[in-house]
């Protein structure tokens, strides 16, 4: 029995190491846990929920291995899943609305937006070659560091997870609507004092998205 609850001890903390690492979302951590289930030589069923604790099945519920109570009647069948824990884990999900559910199941959503902002800004600048403006008006650069930044971010997301995973507890003990004004005062902030630096061109624009960018990339990453 002992040796039986170690081998499962140790898939569960591999399992709370690929949640915490970002290989295993909440709901795929959940369902992996569910799966950890074993009877005995008596034909009681033992598990071990999402918090790692021990259970067994009485016939009628799941019980804390330590508790002193002593099955009344053993079980036929399997039951059919775990309960979850009183406090929900670290990673539980929590409640989303209907466009956040979009943008969760559909992770490309989340950089329409960039892409969007960054293409009216080129046509904008562009716009002024049929007014006699010089071509080198046209902005290029900004659209790329709007636009290209969240794509790259979205490309290369396991490894900029793991890059960022030292620091994703202070990131994430700072509230989120918290960081999402940082997130947007960041730009305005930015903007306000590249303007006052640089009155001509684009290099103070191109500082200021730059900033921008990442910054509410690592703020809203978690």
């Amino acid at each position: 029995m002992d040796e039986i609850l170690n081998q499962f001890q140790q898939r569960y903390q591999q399992l709370r190491a690929m949640r915490d690492a970002g290989q295993l979302n909440p709901q795929q951590f959940i369902a992996e846990v569910q799966k950890l289930r074993w009877q005995d030589s008596r034909q009681v069923w033992w598990g071990i929920n999402t918090d790692g604790a021990c259970l067994y099945y009485d016939g009628r519920q799941w019980m804390p291995a330590q508790s002193p109570q002593v099955a009344r009647r053993l079980p036929t069948h399997a039951p059919e899943a775990l309960p979850l824990p009183v406090q929900a884990p670290a990673q539980a999900p929590t409640a989303r609305s209907g466009f956040s559910s979009l943008v969760a199941a559909s992770p490309i959503l989340a950089i329409v937006p960039s892409l969007l902002c960054g293409s009216v800004w080129f046509l904008y600048t562009f716009l002024g070659v049929f007014k006699g403006e010089n071509i080198a008006g046209i902005d290029c650069i900004t659209p790329l560091i709007v636009g290209g930044l969240p794509v790259l971010f979205w490309a290369l997301k396991k490894p900029i997870d793991k890059l960022l995973m030292p620091f994703k507890p202070a990131i994430q003990s700072i509230p989120r609507p918290m960081r999402l004004g940082i997130a947007l005062a960041v730009p305005i902030l930015l903007g306000c004092g590249c303007s006052l630096l640089s009155t001509t061109g684009y290099s103070g624009l191109h500082v200021s998205s730059f900033v921008s960018v990442m910054t509410a990339a690592v703020l809203l990453r978690y």
